[in-house]
């Protein structure tokens, strides 16, 4: 399915984001497509899988009975090396979705979005496959979980803005996402006719599912991973604290908060990172210097 954004709002980015803004989902692509060539080189000169398909690939034994964890992102890097519609749609998707999503969350907020999204996208694929025990379905590929979870943030912040399937229909972000959960919803108990090959398991309707879910629990949860990451980081040790000499307040003599600078600084990250960036500190001082300048006036 190929997807092109137009007719956007004005509530929406500029037509054209900053060159800092797309370079997180231009990375992923990238990374992608460069994992896709070396598959078509890998691959042997008698057919079948190629070495890199061998390990980077979810496989669900590798998973649960060898613990080799990493599958759970590295299968999102990997794709058909027969089909290259499979690649093509993933890439078009996340090109025209992820550009405005990458936006609203900064870069580094993004990439851990997407490589999230990816795990448990694949891990609700390998247990649905696990569950239903059926043959040939050991190995999954594909970065169609993750995108997914790019879509369902995308229609949640967007949900009227019309995009053109294949170029040619006009649909609501809103509609076209009802339209994606029925046919994995349906597909996931294989009434969806597939795309790849008749009886539609070819395709992981789990881990689409599983990419949708997470998209829209990360939205109305309000998750901000690498905050999270960064107040992991930050917790205090077990360390001897020295109590400070008592000092007599005396308000004459405190020195004043350059806010301007400050306020400069966060601004500048804001741009940067997006505003899922600010520490609570950060953000502090942000309200402190608002107060601050309203006060001025």
């Amino acid at each position: 399915m190929e997807i092109y954004n137009r007719d956007v709002p004005s509530s929406l980015p500029p037509a054209r984001p900053r060159p800092e803004s797309t370079s997180m989902v231009t990375k992923i692509m990238l990374v992608t497509i460069g994992v896709y060539l070396i598959q078509l080189l890998a691959e042997p000169v008698g057919g079948g899988d190629s070495v890199i398909f061998r390990w980077l690939a979810l496989e669900r034994s590798l998973l649960f009975e060898s613990g080799q964890i990493w599958r759970l992102v590295t299968y999102a890097f990997c794709h058909s090396e027969t089909q290259p519609l499979h690649i093509t749609c993933n890439m078009l998707a996340l090109f025209f979705l992820g550009r405005t999503v990458v936006q609203t969350l900064g870069r580094r907020e993004f990439l851990a979005f997407y490589l999230s999204a990816a795990a448990v996208g694949g891990m609700l694929q390998v247990s649905a496959m696990a569950i239903r025990g059926l043959p040939g379905e050991d190995w999954t590929i594909g970065a169609s979980g993750a995108v997914c979870a790019v879509f369902m943030l995308f229609a949640m912040y967007y949900p009227r803005v019309r995009l053109y399937v294949f170029g040619l229909i006009p649909l609501q972000t809103r509609w076209l996402l009802a339209a994606a959960l029925v046919y994995d919803g349906l597909g996931l108990f294989g009434l969806a006719p597939g795309l790849m090959d008749d009886n539609g398991s070819g395709i992981g309707h789990a881990a689409h599912l599983g990419g949708f879910t997470f998209g829209f629990l990360y939205f109305r949860m309000h998750m901000n991973l690498t905050g999270w990451l960064e107040r992991w980081q930050r917790v205090p040790q077990h360390t001897t604290i020295r109590q400070p000499n008592l000092k007599v307040f005396n308000p004459g003599s405190q020195p004043e908060i350059d806010y301007e600078t400050r306020l400069d600084e966060i601004l500048e990250k804001i741009s940067r990172e997006g505003e899922a960036s600010l520490t609570e500190r950060e953000r502090r001082i942000l309200n402190q210097a608002s107060e601050f300048m309203r006060s001025r006036r």
